[in-house]
């Protein structure tokens, strides 16, 4: 089977090992998230949690500077993470995301830093093995979008 160009598989994997360090790093053991019901019908996606509930985590792959949408994600899962305090059984769970790269967790400024602060939201680094950073690495470059040149209307004209 051949991958899409765009496929995050390997961000995802390196997800895993990311939270394994953060969870090392913190002295705790941290599981699958999965979806929490919150109130007024809504459920949330987390990417980790720990059993006891005291700590909910976002992990982010990505090597290097963070770009529009990729900051986007990050100010969507402060709102997710902010939002989920608020609730009366989880407020007084430690919200945080993590990232694998200092320049990823350094790119989060501005308002986004400033709600992450107010609201509590922790913002990680660890460390991951060498060769899964290369690889994280080659993915973001294979995933580059480049743009195509398309034959124009005139380009298909045959005459006979």
């Amino acid at each position: 089977m051949t991958t899409h160009q765009s496929d995050s598989a390997v961000q995802r994997d390196a997800e895993r090992a990311i939270i394994d360090a953060l969870a090392a790093q913190l002295g705790v053991v941290l599981v699958g998230g999965g979806a929490l019901s919150l109130s007024g019908g809504v459920r949330i996606q987390l990417d980790a949690r720990s059993e006891d509930g005291r700590f909910a985590v976002e992990a982010y792959a990505r090597q290097g500077t963070l770009k529009g949408g990729q900051l986007k994600k990050i100010a969507q899962d402060v709102l997710k993470l902010a939002l989920l305090r608020q609730e009366p059984d989880h407020a007084d769970v430690r919200p945080i995301i993590v990232f694998a790269s200092e320049d990823a967790r350094s790119s989060i400024t501005g308002w986004v830093r400033r709600a992450a602060d107010v609201f509590g939201v922790e913002l990680h680094v660890v460390d991951i093995a060498p060769e899964l950073r290369e690889e994280i690495l080659a993915t973001q470059e294979a995933q580059k979008m480049v743009n195509v040149e398309l034959p124009t209307a005139a380009d298909d004209l045959t005459i006979e």
